[in-house]
C-alpha cells in the first residue's frame, strides 16, 4: 500500500492508462471526468473519505475509461492488484468496502427511479420537438403560394365533381 498526497488539481491517472492500482479516498475529495471534444472536460462524480475507485478497470484489466484528479488537497491509499487480492484473503472483511462502493455506483447507474426519470423526460422532449416541428412545416406551408394552392385546389375540384357525380347518379 502506497499513501499519496495530492493538491487541488493534481492528477490520479487519466483515460488510456494501464489499471493495475485501486484507490481509497482518505482525506480530501476526488472527481471522476471525461473529457468531451465539444466542451471540454467534464465532472462525471465526485467522491471523499471512505470512498473506493479505479476497481472496475482493475477487475476487467482494460485501460482507465476516465481521468482521476483531486478537488481539493488530498490523501489517497493506492492498492496495487496484487496486494489488493492478498488483503482480501487474508481479511476477507474488508472487501465489503469495496463491494459497497461498487454497488452503491451500480445503483445509481441502474436505479430504476433514474433510468424511468430519464426516459420519461427523453419521452417529453422528443414529443415537444416533434409538435415544434410539425407546427412550424405546417406554417411554412400556408404561408407558400403553392402550399395555399395545394390546399385550396384539390377542395374548389372536389365540389364541381361531387355536384357532377350526385347529378350523374341520380338524374331522373
Amino acid at each position: 500500500m502506497e499513501r499519496l498526497k495530492l493538491g487541488a488539481g493534481d492528477y490520479i491517472y487519466r483515460a488510456g492508462e494501464c489499471s493495475n492500482v485501486v484507490y481509497l479516498v482518505r482525506k480530501g475529495s476526488v472527481q471522476l471526468t471525461t473529457v468531451y471534444p465539444e466542451t471540454g472536460e467534464g465532472v462525471d462524480s465526485t467522491h471523499g473519505p471512505g470512498h473506493v475507485f479505479g476497481e472496475s478497470e482493475l477487475v476487467d484489466g482494460k485501460p482507465r475509461n476516465c481521468n482521476a484528479r483531486a478537488a481539493a488537497e488530498a490523501e489517497l491509499f493506492a492498492f496495487e492488484r496484487e496486494e489488493l487480492i492478498d488483503l482480501l484473503f487474508q481479511h476477507p472483511e474488508k472487501s465489503l468496502v469495496l463491494g459497497r462502493s461498487v454497488f452503491d455506483r451500480l445503483k445509481d447507474l441502474f436505479g430504476n427511479d433514474t433510468l424511468e426519470s430519464d426516459l420519461e423526460q427523453l419521452r417529453q422532449e422528443v414529443q415537444q420537438n416533434i409538435r415544434q416541428a410539425v407546427v412550424a412545416h405546417e406554417s411554412r406551408v400556408v404561408r407558400s403560394h403553392n402550399g395555399m394552392a395545394a390546399i385550396i385546389l384539390p377542395i374548389v375540384l372536389l365540389i364541381p365533381l361531387a355536384f357532377g357525380a350526385y347529378w350523374w347518379f341520380h338524374r331522373a
